[in-house]
């Protein structure tokens, strides 16, 4: 037998992941965690002097991201090195001996969610600071409005992009605890570094995730000196393709 193709190494990996429990809870609290920011934001700007901006509202609701990334982050990062550590791996070579289709399949599954979960996040996020300014005199903040949408969604794509992080550098590292680390370093400490510099940390910053995030993606107008949005989210599934790259070829030449 060669093994499983693509289509049933996805379809074995969207079982997987359907059954573990720590899905469902980084799922539920990733949307969560969005939807209490944003409402927090909103409750805290209701009295607010002088009335807030429908684009401050929007800016401030979505930073619940900050949290999201890293728990869709870890989902990513445990859909690898959970069996690792079950020992199921083996299984799962012996299933599909060809590596490349399982890494394939493990990305393709997990982004696939993650996207998904990442945009319900991210709306979540939305609604909970309109819901939270209803009645007040700050004016709402429409999805008509293209700058408006385009924030909501590209940090559904950012949110899913990280997971996809997470996947690669589970299969770099394939421990979880040091898998998860790696990425909770990677997303803080060059934002931390960037810091140190002043305005002249720009030039790297805008490269660095979390500053992409924060002053590009989920923002409807990027700060001066950054990149767009949209080519914000480019970089961060560039970033997301080189390290499921890196941990493919790792994978190849390494026992299970």
């Amino acid at each position: 037998m060669n093994g499983y193709g693509f289509r049933q190494a996805a379809r074995m990996e969207r079982i997987k992941l359907g059954s573990v429990r720590s899905t469902w809870w980084l799922a539920i609290a990733a949307v969560v965690s969005m939807a209490a920011a944003g409402a927090g934001v909103g409750l805290g700007y209701r009295s607010h002097t002088p009335v807030a901006t429908g684009a401050q509202i929007l800016n401030n609701s979505l930073g619940g991201a900050i949290v999201a990334q890293l728990l869709l982050g870890a989902l990513g990062v445990l859909m690898v090195t959970g069996e690792y550590g079950t020992g199921m791996i083996r299984s799962t070579f012996a299933a599909v001996p060809r590596r490349r289709i399982v890494v394939a399949a493990k990305a393709a599954v997990c982004g696939g969610a993650a996207l998904t979960i990442g945009l319900v996040a991210s709306f979540a996020g939305y609604l909970g600071g309109q819901l939270a300014i209803r009645g007040t005199a700050i004016p709402a903040a429409s999805l008509g409005d293209g700058p408006i949408l385009r924030a909501v969604l590209l940090t559904g794509v950012y949110l899913g992009a990280t997971a996809l992080i997470g996947v690669g550098i589970g299969t770099i590292v394939r421990h979880s605890g040091a898998a998860i680390g790696t990425l909770f370093g990677l997303m803080f400490v060059p934002m931390i570094v960037a810091g140190l510099f002043g305005e002249s940390g720009i030039a790297v910053g805008r490269f660095v995730p979390l500053l992409m995030l924060l002053n590009s993606i989920a923002v409807t107008s990027p700060i001066p000196g950054l990149f767009a949005g949209w080519v914000s989210v480019l970089l961060m599934c560039g970033y997301a393709a080189a390290a499921i790259l890196c941990g493919g070829l790792l994978l190849r030449h390494r026992d299970a």
